[in-house]
C-alpha cells in the first residue's frame, strides 16, 4: 500500500473559507458589503486574486468596447503620430443622436492617430472610435470582427463584441475577468497606458475647431468626490449603460503593490446612509482597495525547514522513511499574520514515486506539491528529501545480490547451467526406464544380403550295410 502521509500545517480557520464567488482571502469583513454584481481584484505583480464574485458571468459590455478598439488599432498603427484626415465617410460607421458621446470632429480635419487614440480611451468619444474603425478596416463589420479576432487571440473567450458605442445589444456581452485581461494587455502598449492614465485630454487647435479638452469620468481619482477618491487609484475607466448598471476598472498602486480592480453591474444606493446615493462601483472597490492595503502582504510561506510528507524507504539506515520538505523558500500575497505553518500543502500523486530504495541524498528532489492559502492554489513547490538516508549493512547484502543476481552474465550462466542440469535429467530418466523394463531396446532388422544360406545334412548310411562287404 503507497503511503505518502501529507502533513497538513494549517490554521482550522482557512478550512471555512467558502471562495466560490467570494473573497479569497477575506471571510466576511468586506465582502458582506459590497453590493455590486460582480467584481474581480487580483494582483499585477504575482497574478494573485484578492477578490472576486460571478467574475465569469456575462454582463453587458459598455463602454469596454473602447478598450478593445485601442487595441485593435494600436496593433495596427506602427507610427501612430502620422496624422489621418477625417471625412464624412470615416465619421459615418456610427449613428450620432443627443445620446451619443462624441468629442466634435469635423470633416477636413487633420489629426494623429495618437490624438484619436487618447480621445477615445480618456473621453470614450464615439466619432474618435468611428474614425478609427474606418481607417483600419474600411467598413463596420470588418473592424468588428478584427476586434473579436482580437479579444480572443488575448484570452477573452467570454468577450463578444457588436458594436463600436458600448450600447446595449442583445448578444454583447463581456465578464469582470476578460475586462481585466482586456486591461492587462492593453497596458502594455505605452499609448495605451498614457491614455488610461490621463485625467483628461486636450484636442488641439484646428482650422475647424477650437482647442478642448475633456476630462476623463474615473471619479475614484477625484479628491473632491470623498466617496470615491483612492490616493492609490493612478489609471481606469468609469462608464454606464442602462443594462450593464455602474462599472469601474482602475489600476492601483501603493507601498510597492500593484492591482487591478473590475467591478460590473453596481447601482446607485445610500451605501453610508447618508440621504445621498452613491455609485455602488466605486464604493465596492474602495472598499476592496482599502482592506487589501490594510491587509495584504508579502509574506514567507514556503519554508525549507517544513516538513510537509513523509514516504517509505527500503534498506534505509535507520529509518523506514524519509521526510519531505520544500526545495527553497517562497513568497506570497496573503494576509500580514500568515507564516509558513498557515497553508497547506498537497503532494501531487502522479510526481511520488511508491516507495524509495536507500541511498537517498540529502536535497534530492522527491516530488512535487501544490502550496493552498484559504482554498487557492499559491504556487508548486518541489519536495526533497530533508535528510540523507544510508542503506543498512543487510541493505548493502541485498542490494549486493540483487544486483548479481539481475546482472547479464548472472542470468547467462544460471541458463545454460539450467540447460545443463535438464540434459542430465533426461539422460538419467531414460536409463531408469530402460533398466525397469518399461522402455525395451527394438532388435535391428537384417538385410537378405546378411542372412547365411541354409545347411543341407548328408542322408544317413544303412547301417547294415555299414557292417559286411
Amino acid at each position: 500500500m503507497k503511503r505518502i502521509m501529507s502533513i497538513l500545517i494549517t490554521l482550522v480557520l482557512l478550512l471555512s473559507f467558502a471562495f466560490t464567488g467570494t473573497a479569497v482571502f477575506d471571510s466576511g469583513e468586506v465582502t458582506d458589503q459590497l453590493k455590486s454584481e460582480a467584481y474581480f481584484m487580483q494582483s499585477l505583480d504575482e497574478n494573485t486574486v484578492i477578490f472576486k464574485k460571478n467574475e465569469n458571468k456575462k454582463l453587458p459590455m459598455a463602454g469596454y468596447v473602447k478598450i478593445a478598439i485601442a487595441i485593435t488599432a494600436i496593433e495596427k498603427w506602427p507610427a501612430l503620430d502620422e496624422k489621418i484626415k477625417i471625412t464624412e465617410e470615416n465619421l459615418s460607421l456610427v449613428k450620432y443622436d443627443y445620446t451619443v458621446r462624441r468629442a466634435g470632429y469635423q470633416a477636413g480635419e487633420s489629426v494623429s492617430k495618437r490624438e484619436l487614440i487618447n480621445c477615445l480611451v480618456v473621453y470614450g468619444a464615439n466619432d474618435a472610435a468611428s474614425v478609427i474603425a474606418y481607417e483600419v478596416s474600411k467598413s463596420l463589420d470588418g473592424f468588428i470582427a478584427e476586434m473579436n479576432n482580437t479579444v480572443k487571440a488575448i484570452g477573452c473567450e467570454s468577450t463578444v463584441i457588436k458594436n463600436l458605442t458600448g450600447f446595449d445589444v442583445e448578444g454583447q456581452y463581456t465578464t469582470a475577468s476578460d475586462v481585466a485581461k482586456l486591461i492587462k494587455y492593453a497596458m502594455t502598449f505605452p499609448a495605451f497606458s498614457e491614455a488610461f492614465s490621463a485625467t483628461s485630454v486636450t484636442l488641439r487647435k484646428t482650422d475647424l475647431n477650437s482647442e478642448r479638452t475633456f476630462q476623463a469620468s474615473n471619479r475614484m481619482r477625484n479628491k473632491n468626490v470623498p466617496d470615491y477618491y483612492h490616493e492609490s487609484v493612478n489609471a481606469g475607466k468609469q462608464t454606464a449603460t442602462e443594462k450593464s448598471g455602474e462599472c469601474i476598472s482602475v489600476i492601483s498602486a501603493q507601498d510597492g503593490y500593484k492591482y487591478i480592480v473590475v467591478v460590473l453591474k453596481g447601482h446607485l444606493e445610500d451605501v453610508d446612509r447618508d440621504g445621498v446615493k452613491e455609485n455602488t462601483s466605486m464604493t465596492d472597490a474602495k472598499r476592496m482597495l482599502d482592506w487589501t492595503y490594510k491587509n495584504i502582504r508579502y509574506r514567507v510561506v514556503v519554508a525549507p525547514s517544513q516538513v510537509v510528507a513523509v514516504i517509505d524507504v527500503v534498506a534505509g539506515k535507520g529509518t523506514d522513511v524519509v521526510k519531505l520538505v520544500p526545495e527553497k523558500e517562497g513568497s506570497a500575497l496573503v494576509p500580514a499574520n500568515a507564516t509558513p505553518a498557515s497553508v497547506l500543502y498537497e503532494v501531487i500523486p502522479s510526481s511520488a514515486p511508491e516507495k524509495l530504495r536507500a541511498p537517498v541524498k540529502q536535497g534530492e528532489i522527491i516530488a512535487r506539491a501544490k502550496v493552498y492559502y484559504a482554498g487557492q492554489v499559491l504556487s508548486e513547490v518541489n519536495l526533497v528529501a530533508q535528510e540523507t538516508v544510508k542503506l543498512s549493512f543487510f541493505g548493502l547484502i541485498a542490494t549486493g545480490i540483487s544486483a548479481i543476481m539481475t546482472s547479464t552474465f548472472f542470468i547467462l550462466v544460471i541458463g545454460v547451467a539450467a540447460l545443463a542440469a535438464l540434459g542430465y535429467f533426461a539422460l538419467l530418466l531414460k536409463k531408469y526406464l530402460v533398466d525397469t523394463g518399461i522402455l525395451t531396446s527394438k532388435t535391428p532388422v537384417k538385410t537378405a544380403s546378411a542372412q547365411k544360406a541354409p545347411v543341407k545334412k548328408a542322408p544317413a548310411k544303412n547301417s547294415a550295410t555299414a557292417k559286411g562287404g
